[in-house]
């Protein structure tokens, strides 16, 4: 369909966000039910509570513009839950599924400020200071639940994320340095003994070469003693 005006965008973009918040609060109680952080689960909780209060407030804005409320499918919010759930579904339980939920929680918050932020501009521009309001107070409220978000994750939830990850690594690690180490000293051990047996063979050897008279020695000996047999011959 054809927009025909900025009013008309404005109330089109009224009606996406009111599908959106309506899916968010179908979404937002299995986020803190999943959440293993106790701030985490509390933050959801209370989003829950902020997000249906959106949802009234968005009802009064279209009531304000004489429109009767009525939602338009969003399929922006649809592929953004539906994506944030399937990652859910694949990291384990602990801090790094909390991670991994605060990630969706924040492209949901930044989708939806995006669009209050130019709604609420359209309604300024347009000469409808109450729904400016409206949708303003709204964006306060997505941005102070996008700065708790942040805050979670820098101070708690990103850290224990890393520390699972490395202690992963170390305990998938641990039996290949075991066998590691036992193949080095096996290896080491086999060659000190066959050294010292070469050794023993090599000093066997030497014995057996010094027990041997050399030929020079034997010459020498022969001629000796035909000398002594001679001068015994010219005596008589």
């Amino acid at each position: 369909m054809a927009v025909a005006s900025l009013r008309a965008h404005l109330i089109e973009e009224l009606t996406d966000l009111l599908d959106a918040e309506t899916q968010l609060t179908k979404a937002l109680p299995k986020m803190a039910a999943a959440a293993t952080t106790k701030p985490l689960k509390t933050a959801f909780q209370k989003h829950l509570q902020e997000t249906r209060g959106h949802v009234s407030r968005l009802n009064k804005a279209l009531q304000q513009l004489g429109e009767r409320p009525r939602r338009k499918t969003c399929e922006g919010m649809e592929g953004l839950i539906s994506e944030g759930e399937e990652v859910m579904k694949k990291a384990p339980e602990g801090a790094l599924r909390d991670a991994v939920m605060i990630t969706a929680a924040q492209k949901v918050e930044h989708y939806e400020m995006a669009s209050y932020g130019t709604a609420r501009t359209y309604a300024q521009v347009l000469g409808e200071p109450a729904v400016a309001r409206l949708l303003d107070q709204t964006l306060k409220e997505e941005k102070a639940a996008d700065s708790k978000l942040s805050a979670i994750a820098e101070n708690s939830v990103n850290e224990e994320a890393a520390e699972e990850w490395q202690s992963q690594e170390t305990e998938e690690e641990g039996p290949l340095m075991r066998s590691a180490a036992w193949l080095g000293g096996a290896v080491g051990a086999a060659s000190r003994q066959l050294g010292r047996g070469a050794r023993r063979a090599a000093a066997s050897v030497g014995i057996a070469h010094e027990r041997q008279p050399r030929p020079q020695k034997r010459a020498r000996a022969a001629t000796q003693r035909r000398r002594k047999a001679g001068s015994r011959v010219k005596h008589r």
